[in-house]
């Protein structure tokens, strides 16, 4: 039987990637894959996995032959799980890809794109350690970070092969795809495929760069807001975005995402405190179109409020809660019972 190539993707599906970045990763993986299948050696030689990452990780498509591999249907969920992501990699290299016996050649080293827009939010430090320690190297590995908000030390501690790719816009990311897809093409030619084949012979893209001990981005002091809102008219999630401003020096929001029902299914990660006095300009309901927002002391809940509600129930718990007005007129919980 010929020596395979096996190709792991790590997908970040991360509430940060709803909306555009999510359907560009999608489009991207599906191209990559159309383009492999057009490549006769890859057809022959490349087989491909892809695990996705947010409060857990998942094993979407198990190791299969290229030709076969169908482009899943990406769906995000809180959290950036990726110490999960490289120990279930791990734990599928073991299982699924062939080793060098006495009595036959194994496949190839294993080719491992990982792709995260932004910071663990599980113990990942086990995981990347496990993985560089593991002698000889199983895998060859690229770590590509997207935008401003990456922890790219975290990163180097995985692999010394980090790309920055500067930006999540639909042109960066499809170039990205380019890339991997020529990556995988060119690796799957090599005269040695075990062998990761030199950037001098797979030039980066416009928007991306190699990542070396002196050029290391700064993790953003002012990241991204999230706030998972729930309609109190319609009882549907929507995702509520906040950008800094240094102009203005606070945070403003940007279009809310409605949330598909399964996006709780796998459970909640919860972030740091936030300090609501630095938001500015709320974002309007898509659903019943209303503009400001009330939180329950008890279960912790984020909901609209519309014009005139002082006293309301909780929409997730049922605690009857009084409001008051601060100068700004942002409301404020005076009080939280059961009703």
């Amino acid at each position: 039987m010929a020596r395979r190539l096996p190709v792991y993707l790590l997908l970040d599906c991360s509430e940060s990637m709803i909306g555009g970045p999510l359907e560009s990763v999608e489009a991207g993986v599906h191209s990559m894959l159309s383009a492999l299948k057009r490549d006769p050696h890859s057809m022959e030689t490349v087989f491909v996995s892809i695990i996705t990452f947010d409060t857990k990780a998942r094993v979407v498509t198990p190791l299969t032959e290229v030709y076969a591999v169908r482009p899943p249907q990406l769906s995000a969920h809180p959290g950036t799980a990726m110490g999960a992501a490289l120990t279930l990699l791990q734990d599928s290299i073991k299982k699924e890809v062939k080793q060098t016996t006495a009595s036959q050649k194994g496949d190839y080293k294993p080719l491992i794109f990982i792709m995260t827009d932004g910071v663990p939010t599980d113990e990942w430090r086990g995981p990347a350690k496990s993985l560089q320690n593991v002698q000889p190297k199983i895998a060859n590995i690229y770590a590509i970070g997207c935008g401003d908000e990456v922890d790219f030390t975290a990163l180097r501690e995985i692999t010394d092969n980090c790309i920055y790719l500067k930006g999540l816009t639909p042109a960066n990311l499809k170039d990205l795809f380019v890339w991997l897809s020529a990556s995988v093409q060119t690796q799957s030619v090599s005269v040695n495929p075990d062998q990761l084949v030199s950037l001098e012979k797979l030039p980066l893209k416009t928007g991306m760069e190699l990542i070396s001990p002196d050029n290391i981005p700064k993790l953003s002091e002012k990241p991204r807001l999230f706030f998972h809102i729930l309609c109190s008219r319609e009882h549907n999630h929507f995702l509520a975005r906040y950008t800094y401003s240094p102009e203005k020096d606070c945070y403003l929001s940007e279009e809310p995402l409605p949330l598909q029902e399964d996006f709780f299914s796998e459970g909640t990660a919860k972030g740091a405190p936030i300090d609501t006095s630095t938001l500015y300009s709320p974002p309007t309901c898509p659903f019943c179109g209303a503009e400001t927002f009330g939180g329950c002391p008890k279960c912790g809940a984020v909901f609209c409020l519309h014009s005139g509600d002082t006293e309301v129930d909780c929409p997730s718990c049922d605690a009857h809660i009084r409001f008051s007005k601060d100068g700004t007129g942002s409301p404020l919980i005076i009080d939280g019972s059961k009703g």
